[in-house]
C-alpha cells in the first residue's frame, strides 16, 4: 500500500512541477494543442483495460488543459482507472479532485457516488474494524441528500442497508459471545446498542432472542415476559421460530432450578 501511495503522489508532484514550468514558458512553445489526441489514446487504452497507459494519457489532459472541455472527463476516468485496478484509496483521491475542482461538471454526481462505492469496496468482513464501512455509510447518506433523484439512489439505499446489517452483525456477535461467556451485563450492553443504532437491520429478532436468554439467566423474568410478544411478532424464519421456542424450555428449566433451591433452603 505504501509503494502505491508513493507512486501516486510522485505522479502528482511531477505533474505539478511540469505545470509550473509550462506556466512560466510560452504556451505556443511548450504546451501541445492536440489535447484531444491524448484523450483519444487514453480512451483507447481504457477500453482495452490498459489502466496504467490510460492513466498516463488522462493525466496529460488534466495537466495541460486543466480548464478544457475534456479535463473533467479525464479527471473522472483517472478515478475509474484506479477503481478498476481495485486501488480504491487512489480512486477516492481522483474522484475527490473531480468534485472539488470541477464542481460544474455533469460527472460530479458520478464522482460522489463512486467515492462512497470505493469506501464500500474497502470495507472488510464484519469481524474486522469497520472504519471504512462507517465512511461508506456516511458518504452514501450524504450522496442521497445531495442527489435525491439520482439514478444511483436505489443502489445507494441498498448499500446503506447492507452496511447497516454488517455493523449490526458485529455488535450482535459481540453480544452473543458475552452471553456464551455468561457475562450477562456486557451481553445486554452490546445487544441494546445494536438494537438502538440498527433497529432496521436483519438482526433485530436474533438480538432480542439473545437478550431474552440473558434475562432468563439473570432471573429477570418480568423483562423476559415483556420481550416475548415482540420476538414472536417479528419471527420470519424457521430458525428464529425454533430459537424462540427454546426460550420457553430455558425459562421452565430456570423455574425448576429456583424451586429446587427453595426446597434445599427449607430442608
Amino acid at each position: 500500500m505504501t509503494d502505491k501511495f508513493v507512486r501516486h503522489f510522485n505522479r502528482i508532484f511531477i505533474l505539478a512541477i511540469l505545470g509550473f514550468l509550462f506556466g512560466c514558458s510560452s504556451s505556443k512553445e511548450t504546451i501541445p494543442s492536440d489535447f484531444g489526441s491524448y484523450y483519444e489514446r487514453a480512451q483507447t487504452a481504457f477500453e482495452k483495460k490498459k489502466w496504467d497507459k490510460a492513466i498516463e494519457n488522462y493525466s496529460m489532459v488534466v495537466l495541460n488543459s486543466p480548464g478544457g472541455d475534456l479535463s473533467d472527463d479525464a479527471q473522472y476516468y483517472l478515478g475509474e482507472c484506479n477503481f478498476n485496478k481495485k486501488e480504491y484509496l487512489l480512486a477516492i483521491a481522483e474522484y475527490q479532485q473531480l468534485v472539488e475542482r470541477y464542481s460544474y461538471s455533469p460527472l460530479v454526481e458520478d464522482g460522489y457516488y463512486k467515492i462512497a462505492l470505493s469506501y464500500f469496496k474497502l470495507a472488510p468482513r464484519y469481524q474486522l474494524e469497520q472504519d471504512n464501512s462507517l465512511k461508506a455509510l456516511q458518504n452514501f447518506q450524504d450522496f442521497i441528500d445531495a442527489f435525491p433523484n439520482s439514478k444511483y439512489q436505489k443502489d445507494a439505499e441498498a448499500k446503506i442497508l447492507e452496511i447497516r446489517n454488517r455493523l449490526a452483525q458485529k455488535l450482535f456477535e459481540s453480544g452473543r459471545l458475552y452471553r456464551k461467556l455468561q457475562i450477562w451485563d456486557s451481553a445486554l450492553l452490546y445487544l441494546d446498542k445494536m438494537l438502538e443504532d440498527y433497529y432496521d437491520s436483519d438482526w433485530v429478532t436474533e438480538a432480542n432472542i439473545e437478550k431474552a436468554r440473558c434475562y432468563i439467566k439473570l432471573r429477570q423474568f418480568d423483562e423476559y415476559q415483556k420481550l416475548l410478544p415482540e420476538i414472536e411478532a417479528r419471527i420470519k424464519t424457521e430458525s428464529e421460530h425454533s430459537r424462540s421456542q427454546y426460550l420457553k424450555i430455558l425459562y421452565e428449566k430456570e423455574l425448576k432450578k429456583i424451586a429446587k433451591e427453595g426446597k434445599k433452603k427449607h430442608s
